[in-house]
């Protein structure tokens, strides 16, 4: 019998180990990779980043990162053909060029003008029309190197833009107290719809009501959440940079209804959420979110380690110019990490550490393609962009 007992003992202890190893290797901590399958050269000097690829996967918009002229690309890298609107002609954006391009179905593309209107060509360049600003007035301005803030697609043959705009939200109304407390959060509808062609503009909530810190009425800063969209499955990804939560709606119909709310974890992200007050808010340690995009059927999402606020607060001290210091670039070295969590059918599938390649996180399509761009800060100068085709392998 004590050997029966022991044997039976023995057997549950492998099982629950086994159990437990199981779980490891395919819960939310399963290390996936990323595989180099091929590049995409473009000759053309000036560094470029890609503002949108076709759903039929023809086409590339890319934009001159100093320029901002756009520029349409064929698949293979092809220049097919240099718009040249930055002119404030009838045909022209503006000399300033725009914050970014988006294909509107397959045979359009669409500019955020450096106004905030929404101006639309045809392949040949040519001016179809103009969208007026949707703005409230000008309350903030934000620009990326790589994220252009909307999204042009079709949805049952009517062509429509999607994203988010601060600069819908006045705060006005809000007290400065207010402004800093979580009362915030309840007030912000910055996701919009914009319809072409009647120009009919519905808004959304940033911050959704199930997100922590909105539920809890805990202040964790002013910034917009990213979002992505999936333009085949008519999905939108919504992603609040502080927490752990993923919001992903179906919007096939005019209004968005949740289909998962994700929870996020790694090792390298706190549980408990701070409290991050407005003046502490850029030089806070917490490991905020900083790309969200949809890879073929899955969710990507990025956030970043931080630099230690007591580090940063010291450096801060020694120069106004911080970045300019070496033992800044030396402390981003050391702690400045990126990382990457995969999410699946309304769950996180897995992570992974890092890219095979240099360059950042540039561009992902809804085939499954991932683009990183290593034409902005280059090891080694070059007269062409290269951009690196990944795929995610579980």
């Amino acid at each position: 019998m004590v050997n029966f007992r022991n044997c039976l003992v023995s057997v549950l202890i492998l099982f629950g180990c086994s159990s437990k190893n199981i779980e490891e290797e395919q819960g939310p901590a399963h290390k996936m990779e990323f595989v180099l399958v091929d590049s995409v050269m473009v000759d053309i000097l000036e560094p470029l980043v890609i503002d949108d690829q076709q759903l039929s996967g023809e086409s590339f918009l890319m934009r001159g990162r100093k320029s901002r002229k756009p520029y349409l690309i064929s698949n293979n890298g092809k220049v097919i053909k240099v718009y040249e609107v930055l002119n404030e002609g009838p045909n022209g954006i503006g000399v300033n060029g725009a914050f970014g391009y988006n294909f509107l179905g397959e045979d359009k593309w669409v500019a955020k003008d450096i106004l905030y209107r929404y101006q639309i060509y045809d392949f040949e360049g040519e001016k179809t029309k103009v969208l007026e600003s949707i703005n409230l007035g000008l309350f903030g301005v934000t620009i990326s190197s790589y994220q252009t803030f909307f999204r042009g697609f079709k949805k049952e043959d009517e062509e429509m833009l999607l994203g988010i705009e601060n600069n819908l939200f006045d705060p006005g109304p809000l007290s400065k107290g207010e402004l800093a407390q979580s009362v915030y959060y309840d007030s912000v509808k910055t996701i919009f719809t914009y319809k072409a062609k009647d120009q009919v503009l519905k808004q959304f909530e940033a911050y959704p009501k199930t997100w922590g810190p909105r539920m809890e009425k805990k202040f964790v800063g002013k910034s917009e959440p990213l979002f992505a969209y999936h333009r085949s499955k008519h999905q939108l990804a919504l992603l609040p940079k502080v927490g752990n939560q993923l919001f992903i709606y179906d919007f096939s119909s005019d209004e968005p209804k949740l289909l998962y709310e994700v929870a996020l974890s790694h090792r390298f992200r706190p549980d408990v959420v701070p409290e991050i007050s407005k003046e502490a808010e850029f030089t806070s340690s917490y490991p905020r979110f900083t790309d969200l995009k949809f890879v073929g059927e899955r969710v990507l999402v990025e956030f970043k380690t931080r630099i230690p606020e007591d580090i940063l607060l010291r450096l801060k001290a020694q120069s106004s110019r911080v970045e300019e210091l070496p033992e800044f670039q030396e402390a981003q070295k050391t702690f400045v990490k990126t990382f990457y969590l995969v999410i699946e059918d309304g769950k996180q599938i897995g992570v992974v550490e890092g890219l095979p390649v240099p360059g950042a996180l540039d561009f992902a399509t809804e085939s499954g393609d991932i683009f990183i761009n290593d034409n902005l800060e280059p090891l080694f100068e070059r007269e062409y962009n290269v951009f690196y085709r990944l795929k995610l392998v579980r």
